[in-house]
């Protein structure tokens, strides 16, 4: 389920999609041109959408977008697999006490990358 904010430069609404919406995905850029037609369904405030009342003329806004790839590109360097094979060790806080076996079980290496 996609939801998309949508501008025309002097209003904002947010759409839903009622139904997949098969020319709009999480890799469409940001500034795409939308036409809205026909009837759209509104609730709370939100404007329900599916193929038959919304169409993709395309386009986009360069600064919107080189954000929208930076934000992505970074996205691939999260924290998400902590603790997994080839991730970073999870946070343990100073000072916390550790089971008496724990360093037993597991050893945690660390590894420094510095990039110039």
């Amino acid at each position: 389920m996609l939801r998309l904010q949508m501008t025309d430069g002097h209003t904002t609404c947010v759409g839903l999609e009622l139904k997949h919406l098969s020319k709009i995905s999480l890799n469409t850029p940001p500034g795409t041109k939308v036409k809205l037609v026909g009837t759209i369904q509104v609730k709370n405030g939100i404007l329900l959408l599916d193929d038959s009342n919304i169409h993709v003329l395309g386009g986009e806004v360069d600064h919107m977008v080189e954000k929208w790839e930076l934000q992505r590109s970074l996205a691939k360097h999260s924290r998400s697999n902590i603790g997994a094979e080839g991730g970073p060790p999870p946070f343990v806080p100073f000072g916390q006490v550790r089971g008496r076996n724990d360093h037993k079980k597991k050893k945690t290496l660390w590894s420094l990358s510095v990039k110039a």
